[in-house]
């Protein structure tokens, strides 16, 4: 495989006596942009580290992420050859167009302040480690001593997303990864909710920022500005960046961790190598499905090990990886293993067993076949042999593309266990929904990007951005694993396969820009004069679809600038909390069927967020139940929490009294299985709080 460099890294003139030193050549925007990737993930990973530890404090969080900073600074400094930045004027113009676009597109994010979804557990979880120090939880409601028996929201989660292993331990936990609320603790700490909110946006917009300058140091400039473009306008991601959830870190962390690795192979810098390595292994730490990049780095690996092309960047790259490795693996398999298990995240020796095997598979292939091998990759650096594989990709592609949107028709719809109910997935409609967003057009373009790819004199650093989405694409397509519900479904796939595939209509869109007329040696002249003639209509063509698409996916993503998700949930959390009266309450909260359940979607924030105790409140009336918290806990305020403005009946006996009766509409985006939501609708919270004032 031919990789492609830039030009030869420039000699600087060195005192007599001494040896010339070679520098390569970084840009301002790539150290810029890569820097705080890398800066936001060590405050994250250091604030996990300490949360793992029950230690967590901000100063602490700080300081270890700058003497690893610091450490990561000294040997980027001490390796060779060395970098020198350069200022590019059209990359900084780029920048500051995309930092503009996402200004108005990616920020404010939402106030998300309850527990019904993912991001509003992420968000309490992230202030509870901010206040406790810790990333699990004590839980009181756990001893016997003070409940014999409570309700839980379903065996062995306390309320939803916390779970216990253990009642006699005294300790819940929140199910997910804890990357992403550690982040959000630090957030939390500096800047309240303003700043907690706002986070997402700026992860979002780096990533979007690092995949531009990919793609340019790729493709070039054209297409990295094009990708930029149709990243930060489509809806996906404006979505995503503005909701509270784990993907957009994750995506900020694969995206400047393919520009380290495109940098590494364009210089041969080591050090852009090492930090992709220790990017990927933060991306592990946020999510669960991160593994697949962790294998896809180590099939790589391996693959490079049997042809003998493992040098040193790969080397930095394993170091990198390796620092992180020994954390995520905790976290997967011992402090998360409930959740990994759950999510079919496969075991730890299935890991180091196919790891092991593929590693020894390529040393013994190296040692016993290596002539074999060494014709193998020259004949892959031929262009006749890149282009046949070329077509046979191309082809295959193609042919899958068209089978994932003709599935329904081909296989019948698709069902899954979803949280104890067989439901409709969205497994069988994935390119059609996806196609809502990313249009046909959109999703013909990212075909004809693999194309050029594919069939051009094949270059490392290309199908380093290509090879994920082509790898990981297929295992999201065929088994989603999630509900058909828009917009809850389709973070899936904002991590790894939209930054991927707008890469490939960009590249689609900038090689017909540039396109001169050029075509394959072998044809007649009579069809090349046609081809020149045909040159202007299509770099016109390509213009207009270029912006065609960006007005499509600005158009869809504009009207969520006039929406906040959930805005006054925080308040609403607040006065709930407030009750008490500046003591530890206690809360038990009603369990409802319908689009609100107070029990969710305020338990979780009461206990988290603000120290209380939550507790579901059983279906049936059970005066009995409501006694044993008042006897559990003395001394400490206890209320019921209910819908609508009416005593609940069957607890006369407690002398209820109510302390509050809070309404509101909290905003909602809509969600739909059938088209592509793009309103909103207000969620009506009519609940009371009843004090219990007979012990």
């Amino acid at each position: 495989m031919a990789i492609t460099q830039d030009p030869a890294p420039a000699r600087v003139a060195e005192p007599a006596g001494e040896p010339p030193r070679v520098r390569v050549a970084l840009t301002a925007g790539e150290v810029l942009v890569g820097g705080a990737v890398v800066l936001a993930g060590l405050v994250a990973w250091a604030g996990l580290a300490l949360a793992h530890l029950h230690r967590y404090r901000l100063g602490g969080a700080l300081l270890a992420a700058a003497l690893a900073t610091a450490a990561l600074g000294a040997a980027a400094l001490r390796a060779r050859p060395r970098a020198a930045v350069r200022v590019d004027r059209g990359e900084l113009a780029t920048l500051a167009l995309l930092v503009a676009v996402g200004a108005v597109l990616l920020f404010p994010g939402f106030p998300y302040g309850v527990g019904d979804k993912d991001p509003g557990t992420y968000v309490s979880h992230g202030i509870a480690i901010a206040r406790t120090g810790s990333w699990d939880l004590a839980d009181p409601v756990l001893d016997r001593s003070r409940v014999p028996a409570f309700q839980p929201s379903s065996p062995g989660a306390r309320l939803p997303g916390i779970w216990y292993a253990d009642r006699d331990g005294g300790v819940a936990h929140v199910q997910f990864y804890h990357l992403w609320p550690a982040a959000l603790a630090s957030a939390w700490k500096l800047g309240g909710t303003g700043a907690l909110v706002n986070l997402n946006p700026l992860l979002g917009l780096l990533a979007v920022l690092a995949v531009a300058l990919a793609a340019r140091r790729a493709f070039g400039p054209v297409a990295g500005l094009l990708a930029g473009l149709l990243l930060v306008t489509c809806m996906l991601q404006v979505w995503q960046a503005r909701y509270q959830s784990a993907e957009v870190i994750t995506e900020a962390f694969v995206a400047a961790a393919l520009l380290g690795v495109v940098v590494a192979l364009r210089t041969g810098w080591r050090p852009a190598a090492g930090l992709a390595g220790l990017l990927v292994g933060l991306a592990w730490l946020a999510r669960a499905d991160a593994l697949l990049l962790v294998l896809v780095a180590v099939a790589a690996g391996c693959a490079l090990v049997a042809l003998g092309r493992f040098d040193a960047r790969c080397a930095w790259f394993a170091a990198g990886l390796g620092v992180v490795l020994p954390h995520a693996l905790l976290q997967a398999y011992g402090l998360a293993a409930g959740y990994s298990a759950a999510n079919g995240v496969p075991g730890l020796p299935a890991v180091a067993g196919l790891a092991a095997g593929g590693l020894l598979a390529a040393v013994a292939l190296r040692a016993l076949a290596r002539p074999w091998l060494d014709r193998l990759a020259a004949a892959l650096g031929r262009p006749r042999i890149q282009l046949a594989l070329g077509l046979a990709l191309t082809a295959v592609a193609g042919v899958a593309m068209v089978v994932g949107f003709l599935r329904p028709w081909l296989f019948g719809p698709a069902y899954f266990d979803y949280h104890g109910r067989v439901i409709r997935s969205y497994d069988e409609q994935t390119l059609r929904r996806l196609s809502w967003f990313l249009t046909l057009p959109g999703l013909a373009l990212a075909g004809a990007g693999l194309a050029v790819v594919a069939l051009r004199r094949w270059a490392a650093p290309a199908w380093a951005l290509v090879l994920p989405v082509l790898l990981v694409f297929p295992v999201y397509a065929v088994r989603a694993e999630n509900s058909s519900r828009l917009m809850w479904w389709n973070r899936r796939f904002v991590p790894v396969v939209l930054p991927g595939l707008v890469v490939l209509m960009a590249v689609a869109l900038a090689a017909a820009l540039a396109w001169d007329g050029g075509v394959p040696a072998g044809i007649g002249e009579r069809w090349r004069r046609r081809a020149r003639r045909l040159r202007l209509p299509v770099r016109v063509a390509a213009a207009g679809l270029a912006v065609a698409l960006v007005a499509v996916f600005a158009g869809q993503s504009l009207p969520l600038r006039r929406h906040a998700e959930l805005d006054g949930s925080f308040a609403i959390g607040e006065r709930l909390a407030a009750a008490a009266g500046g003591r530890q309450g206690v809360y038990l909260l009603q369990s409802q069927r319908g689009e609100i359940n107070l029990a969710s979607w305020f338990g979780v924030p009461l206990w988290l967020q603000h120290g209380e105790v939550a507790v579901i409140l059983r279906t049936r009336p059970d005066p009995g139940y409501v006694r044993a918290f008042v006897r559990g806990f003395p001394g400490q305020p206890v209320f019921l929490v209910t819908a609508g403005g009416e005593p609940p009946p069957g607890y006369q006996a407690l002398g209820l009294r109510r302390v509050d009766h809070i309404r509101a509409g909290l905003p909602v985006w809509d969600e739909s299985n059938e088209r592509r939501p793009d309103g909103a609708h207000l969620v009506a919270v009519d609940l009371s709080v009843w004090r219990v004032t007979v012990a």
